[in-house]
């Protein structure tokens, strides 16, 4: 950008971020608090991200060495190599000089501010003024399908967003008949930095890219000379290969580990979760305040009728981004509609992207950016056809009879906020009106445009999310915690989720169950059988929690009594979880099992020894050094951790160290880093290779 447009951009972004300073503190987050979905009792924020960003920050500091391995779920997992930990995501170190609540907090706010002045530097290079580009980074920023994923806590998909419009930034600079020198540094930075975000996530948004550059290269006719192909060729190429170099840490382990993840045996059915059916669209026009942060389509009404004045008036310009937004909606129907299920038929892979309304991000941008050529097109070329100033007209009063209705008929059956929310479409017709009629400057009309956005969506917005204190998600379990410690618990499983988490990584706790989607197939398999609960398809938790239920769903239970008695006629295993080293199990409901022996209770929850499990003990040194030591003689299987790439690992058991033989008694592991040492040779392979080309390409030049 030439250094005499960066005054409106610096202005821009200084405001944004007062704005979401401001938002962010009035939802109630702040350093130690962390964000919820109104009325749910779980967030991916505390569930994962913060756990994942304690473990690190202790890994490094106290035990100085980089995590490979996690001990404290699934009996164990890959740490580094699980790209939802975020380890190779440079923002994430900043929890080194953070705590991690507050570094949590930082990013969401750092993250959702890189949106926003993303959105206005792509739109300001695509011909916005200002104040249009404004509109559209505000618009995005404060999009309502974002601040629905950062109330469900999916904070490494808010990460990824807000660099989409870099990306595409990037894209433009790199197509050009004389591209920047450092333009291939920028898009393969960017498109890494996505990836390293949210590998899901980061593939809509490279399909994006792709489809972005063909339709540029396609209408810009200066690109098809060949000295314009053997400029950006090259600079495309170098791009392409920066960015697998930056991010091979990340994707050679995933591929050294794809045949071990039950991941890989996602079928269709359990891909499609979440996908929306042809109601689900009427939620384009009215705002879906506390509903589902996976399948809400809401942008704003205004921003909906902006978005579709430019389809009127400027149909071929903006054309191509209209046939990529109807391509989202019916690929976001997921099995509601053909396109889905037949790209995924067509292309497997796609299945590990799962929950297809996820793609939604991808229009949150771009109808906001839409509805900034909307607003320019009103303002500087404001149609002069009755016609068009009679549908304007219809449109202001049909939008408040519409609002009036609503807010007589429906208000038994939708929230007086939903209803409120009705009125921005006569509010947006209003200034779409005095555009047409020339009443006011043109600076003013965008101001107005803005501002009539922003509300529409902020309306929705403060319904979407709300912070919680560490009182309410970490301290309850504390004495629960200080039990399972003074009682020497080498490993405790939960089939009522009654330990949380997020409090097992506070205080240490190993536990054979835990919520994450990169599960080790053997050990799913193991965990089935020894739970006694059979996952209906591909689950997130171990154990999975929708099988063995008769809830009547017609009660009035909250989400932690649904989960608290989902497996309560689970058929346990108490002498497999002891091959395990399950020392104990905590459950809010009783468990009548040989093997296990109540021993307290504590609150609502009843903790049992299970008396079949040997007596082991684990030394950890670091995350990635284990001594286990058998106590006692003991013959039958043994399960110390479970399966990975760890030196000396002597069978194909999902867990360490095998079958005991009653002599050998005591065993070393270390976690192997090949992956790593393999992934850094890839990187730096791949990065020479971006530099020598990108070097030909200047010396060309």
């Amino acid at each position: 950008m030439p250094p005499t447009d960066r005054h409106p951009v610096m202005v821009f972004g200084l405001t944004l971020a007062v704005m979401l300073a401001a938002f962010l503190l009035i939802v109630g987050l702040g350093p130690d608090r962390l964000p919820f979905p109104p009325d749910s009792d779980f967030s991916d924020a505390v569930t994962s991200h913060w756990p994942n960003a304690l473990f690190l920050r202790r890994s490094v500091l106290d035990d100085h060495t980089l995590p490979l391995w996690r001990p404290l779920i699934m009996s164990g997992q890959p740490f580094a190599a699980n790209p939802l930990n975020k380890v190779w995501y440079p923002p994430q170190w900043l929890v080194l000089v953070l705590p991690p609540d507050l570094h949590l907090n930082l990013l969401i706010w750092l993250h959702l501010l890189l949106a926003g002045v993303g959105a206005w530097v792509w739109s300001w290079s695509e011909g916005l003024q200002s104040w249009a580009a404004a509109l559209a980074g505000l618009g995005y920023a404060f999009s309502p399908r974002l601040i629905a994923t950062l109330g469900g806590g999916h904070l490494d998909v808010l990460y990824a967003a807000a660099w989409i419009p870099w990306l595409l930034w990037s894209v433009r600079r790199a197509v050009q008949p004389y591209p920047a020198p450092r333009s291939a540094l920028w898009l393969g930075g960017s498109a890494a930095l996505c990836f390293l975000a949210d590998v899901r996530l980061s593939a809509y948004a490279f399909a994006l890219a792709g489809a972005y550059l063909i339709w540029y290269w396609w209408q810009t006719p200066d690109l098809w000379s060949r000295v314009a192909i053997r400029r950006v060729g090259p600079n495309l190429v170098a791009a392409g290969l920066l960015a697998a170099g930056l991010t091979a840490v990340q994707w050679v382990p995933l591929l050294l580990m794809r045949a071990d993840l039950s991941r890989g045996g996602i079928t269709l059915d359990d891909a499609a979760v979440n996908s929306i059916g042809w109601g689900g669209w009427l939620g384009l026009l009215l705002g879906d305040h506390g509903g589902s942060w996976e399948t809400l389509v809401y942008g704003g009404i205004s921003t909906l009728t902006l978005a579709l004045v430019a389809l009127l008036m400027r149909p071929r310009a903006v054309g191509f981004w209209w046939i990529v937004l109807v391509f989202i909606m019916l690929y976001a129907m997921g099995d509601q509609f053909v396109v889905w299920a037949a790209l995924n038929r067509l292309i497997p892979p796609l299945r590990w992207l799962r929950v297809p309304p996820r793609i939604w991000l991808i229009a949150a941008l771009i109808l906001p950016y839409l509805a900034g050529w909307g607003a320019q097109v009103l303002v500087t070329q404001p149609p002069q056809r009755r016609s068009a100033r009679l549908s304007v007209v219809a449109l202001l009063g049909g939008g408040a009879l519409c609002g009036l209705l609503s807010t007589l008929t429906l208000s038994s059956a939708l929230d007086a906020a939903v209803l409120l929310g009705t009125f921005a479409l006569p509010a947006v017709a209003l200034v779409m009106l005095l555009a047409i009629f020339g009443k006011l400057p043109a600076p003013a009309l965008l101001v107005l445009f803005a501002a009539v956005v922003v509300l529409d969506v902020l309306w929705t917005d403060i319904r979407l999310v709300e912070g919680r204190h560490k009182r309410e998600w970490l301290e309850p379990y504390r004495e629960l915690a200080a039990y399972l410690d003074d009682a020497g618990a080498v490993r405790v499983y939960s089939p009522s989720y009654s330990l949380p988490q997020q409090a097992a990584a506070e205080w240490d706790i190993a536990q054979f169950d835990g919520v994450d989607p990169f599960q080790i197939s053997a050990y799913v398999d193991a965990a089935e059988a020894s739970t006694g609960v059979q996952a209906n398809g591909y689950s997130v938790t171990i154990p999975a929690y929708e099988i063995y239920t008769d809830i009547d769903t017609d009660e009035d239970l909250t989400e932690a009594e649904i989960l608290a008695t989902a497996n309560r006629d689970a058929p346990i295993q108490p002498d497999l979880l002891g091959q395990w080293l399950v020392t104990h199990v905590v459950s809010a409901f009783p468990i009548q099992a040989d093997g296990l022996a109540l021993e307290t209770r504590i609150g609502d929850v009843t903790v049992y020894r299970n008396t079949t499990a040997p007596d082991v003990t684990l030394t950890w040194d670091g995350p990635n050094r284990v001594t286990v030591q058998l106590n006692e003689s003991y013959t039958g299987t043994l399960y110390a951790i479970a399966g990975g790439r760890w030196q000396d690992h002597v069978d194909d058991s999902p867990g360490l160290p095998g079958p005991v033989d009653g002599s050998a008694q005591r065993w070393a592991f270390e976690y192997s880093a090949s992956e790593v040492w393999i992934g850094l040779l890839a990187a730096g392979v791949l990065i020479a290779l971006a530099g020598s080309v990108w070097w030909g390409s200047i010396r060309r030049a």
